[in-house]
């Protein structure tokens, strides 16, 4: 049985996030204020469950799965409640966003101290990026428009903080200008940086304006980056003669201090903003990697490790629109759209620890996060019948 041969189970998963928290976090926020059907946690747990359940999401399953007796039967919800898919909409894009952020702030403090009892990186190393979802765009109420027309279909964009485990911040951002990344980017990790000061930071190229490098020295943030080959800097000093020594599966051609400008009259105004510069190359086509940072007290290998480490974002967001829908926008409204994505994240943590401590892959954990929820609700059918639940699952 499933719940036999995991390392942790769903239920000690749900057991990690006390049902008091969740009220106290309702009562704070009021989002069950004149409400009867609907509440806060029923909200939650619909979510949660139609999340494992359904490859596929949408208002109608939820629908579905909310009226079904063996989904109020786990959750502990009055049996006589009944909802339309046009009523979780309408609820979805009103309910009070506080409580779901609030919810995934919590959730991860809760996880991510559990993991803390297991196995968690030395470094606190912060990988940042971001992805667009433009499924059902032509129906979103606020979003991007793809293209010079205004009346084009529409997308969002889901920027998100991991710490190699789990997601610990996300933002949605709908206007047109942040389709940069030197907007979106920044403003997690600054936000992030604030509530942490000890993370060190690891995004991509995408990210290339100096002041934002240069904000981020200024307040003792460090971060690792890639910088295009050929941008303009002014040599401060060497710090090693690469000679071509491997590093990685790179060759090291240059280990520097610098000044990052565009133009000379940048020099002056900047004179006391320096950075690192390492200049690699690959050894069998010659193209070069230019990696920059602030931290100057680790060797290039562990500047080069860190940047490594930054794929494990694209790995999640992978994970995301493959296992979880992510691509998939069940509801147009903002608020909707940003309780998805709350509510989203709270379902990939859990199913990142059961893949970790189950040693197992994401379909699977996925799959099996599924199957014990059934396994579950037999046993509490059975139990709540008065019979005995081991003479079925034995």
């Amino acid at each position: 049985m499933t719940g036999k041969q995991a390392k942790i189970s769903v239920t000690e998963l749900l057991s990690l996030l006390p049902d008091e928290e969740l009220n106290k976090i309702a009562r704070r926020t009021k989002v069950n204020y004149y409400v009867k059907v609907l509440d806060g946690k029923s909200i939650f747990c619909l979510i949660l469950y139609a999340l494992v359940e359904c490859q596929r999401n949408s208002l109608r399953t939820m629908e579905d799965i909310f009226n079904s007796p063996h989904f109020k039967f786990l959750f502990n919800l009055d049996a006589t409640q009944t909802v339309r898919h046009s009523s979780i909409s309408e609820r979805l894009s009103v309910i009070n966003i506080e409580f779901f952020q609030q919810a995934y702030e919590l959730t991860y403090e809760y996880f991510s101290t559990y993991y803390n009892r297991i196995q968690r990186e030395n470094v606190r190393l912060i990988r940042v990026d971001s992805s667009m979802v433009a499924e059902a765009a032509n129906k979103l109420i606020e979003g991007m428009n793809i293209g010079r027309k205004k009346d084009g279909k529409k997308q969002i964009k889901y920027t998100v903080a991991f710490d190699g485990d789990l997601p610990c911040m996300t933002k949605i951002f709908t206007n047109r200008q942040c389709l940069s990344e030197d907007i979106t980017i920044p403003q997690v990790v600054f936000d992030y940086a604030r509530k942490d000061q000890n993370a060190i930071f690891t995004f991509d190229r995408g990210v290339n304006k100096r002041e934002v490098y240069r904000k981020l020295s200024n307040q003792g943030t460090g971060f690792v980056t890639r910088l295009n080959p050929g941008a303009k800097f002014k040599l401060v000093r060497e710090l090693e003669e690469g000679n071509n020594r491997t590093v990685g599966a790179l060759e090291l051609i240059r280990d520097i201090e610098v000044q990052l400008t565009k133009n000379r009259k940048e020099y002056r105004k900047f004179s006391d903003e320096t950075f690192r510069l390492i200049i690699t190359r690959h050894p069998e086509d010659g193209t070069e990697y230019w990696f920059l940072t602030n931290l100057f007290d680790i060797d290039v290998e562990e500047v080069l490790q860190h940047y490594k480490k930054r794929w494990d974002i694209e790995v999640f967001f992978r994970f995301l629109k493959q296992e979880l829908n992510f691509s998939h926008i069940s509801s147009t409204n903002p608020n909707g759209i940003a309780v998805m994505m709350y509510m989203t994240m709270i379902t990939a943590m859990m199913v990142l620890i059961y893949k970790k401590l189950n040693n197992i892959g994401y379909k699977t954990a996925v799959r099996r996060i599924s199957l014990e929820l059934n396994e579950l609700i037999i046993k509490m059918i059975v139990k709540h019948c008065g019979g005995d639940p081991s003479l079925v699952f034995r």
